[in-house]
């Protein structure tokens, strides 16, 4: 789940600039490479335990600080964006108890809204 990266690795850069370290700095203190602590605040590399344990000692920060996800989202995403990724999780929870061909009929029905709401 791509939204859980995006979450920690804007949660990390959050704390790695409170603390004032560069993302060069940080990885040299988890001995990583900054191109690997760039693309986890970005959110584009799925981290690995053993590299959020590093990061986190390199923070000095402690587990519960770093992945204290309730405040994250209130923080770090606008309020139109939470509704977006709350509305699409409660969307996606609904189709996955239909079957392919349910799931293609309101797609279809989707594009035709879209193509409506579109030409307005």
């Amino acid at each position: 789940m791509n939204t859980l990266r995006k979450l920690i690795g804007r949660r990390i850069r959050s704390i790695r600039k409170k603390k004032g370290l560069t993302q060069e700095k940080l990885a040299d203190k988890a001995q990583l490479t900054q191109q690997y602590v760039g693309a986890v605040e970005r959110g584009t590399r799925n981290i690995s335990m053993d590299s959020l344990e590093r990061i986190i000692s390199a923070l000095e920060a402690d587990f519960d600080e770093l992945l204290t996800l309730k405040d994250i989202t209130n923080s770090l995403i606008s309020e139109d964006e939470q509704d977006k990724l709350f509305i699409l999780t409660v969307h996606n929870q609904i189709l996955k108890l239909r079957s392919v061909q349910e799931i293609k009929v309101v797609h279809k029905v989707t594009e035709e809204i879209l193509k409506i709401m579109q030409a307005n």
